[in-house]
C-alpha cells in the first residue's frame, strides 16, 4: 500500500489511519523529574558559585603566579563555564525527554544511563566523605566537599531513580512496545 492509497474496511468505506498512542501519565511525571534534576544542580552550581573567594582561594592555590586581575577572570570564565554546561546539559535532557514521550526507547535507555552515572557519583561521593571525611580528601586530591555537596547529590541521585522506576512503570513499557509499529510507518505527508 502506498501513501497515496488509503485503507478502506469490508464496505469500502475509508478508514481512518489508527492514532500514535499517547504517552502514560508516568512518562510524563518522569521527563518533570528529569527536568528537576537537572535544575537541581543548577541550584547546586549556583550556591557552590556563591562563594566566590573559596574559589579564587582554590584558584590561587593552583597557579600562585596569577595576578588578582587574572583570578578574578578565571573566575568569571569558570562561573560563566559552568552556567552554559548546565543550560547545554538541560538541553540535551529536554531533547531525551521529547524523544522519550514520543515512544523513542532509545531516549529512555540514554536517560537511564546518565542517570545510572548520576547515582554512582552520589553513591562513591557519600561513601568517600564517610569513610575518609571532608579533611583528608582536601588534603588528598585539593577538593573541597562539604555537606551541602553531599545534600545536593543525594537529592539529585534520589530524584532521578525515581525518574528511572517512573520510566519501567508497565504502562510505559506497554506505550514503548506499541509506539514501536508507528514509527516503521512511513509517513502520511502527501504533497
Amino acid at each position: 500500500m502506498t501513501d497515496l492509497e488509503q485503507r478502506v474496511d469490508a464496505f469500502g468505506r475509508p478508514v481512518p489511519p489508527p492514532e500514535p498512542p499517547q504517552p502514560p501519565q508516568a512518562l510524563q511525571i518522569a521527563r518533570w523529574l528529569w527536568v528537576g534534576a537537572v535544575l537541581v544542580g543548577v541550584v547546586q552550581a549556583f550556591v557552590q558559585l556563591l562563594d566566590r573567594q573559596r574559589l579564587i582561594g582554590e584558584l590561587r592555590r593552583l597557579q600562585p603566579e596569577l595576578t588578582q586581575t587574572d583570578l578574578d577572570a578565571a573566575a568569571n570564565s569558570g562561573i560563566m563555564f559552568t552556567f552554559m554546561f548546565k543550560a547545554l546539559t538541560l538541553m540535551v535532557y529536554l531533547l531525551l525527554c521529547k524523544r522519550m514521550l514520543e515512544g523513542r526507547n532509545w531516549g529512555r535507555i540514554t536517560l537511564t544511563v546518565f542517570g545510572g552515572f548520576g547515582v554512582f557519583n552520589a553513591v562513591i561521593t557519600v561513601l568517600t566523605v564517610s569513610l575518609i571525611g571532608p579533611a583528608l580528601i582536601k588534603q588528598l586530591t585539593g577538593m573541597t566537599v562539604s555537606g551541602v555537596d553531599v545534600v545536593f547529590a543525594v537529592l539529585v541521585a534520589a530524584v532521578e531513580v525515581a525518574a528511572i522506576v517512573f520510566m519501567y512503570r508497565p504502562e510505559a513499557n506497554r506505550f514503548f512496545r506499541e509506539a514501536r509499529g508507528f514509527r516503521l510507518q512511513p509517513p502520511r505527508d502527501v504533497w
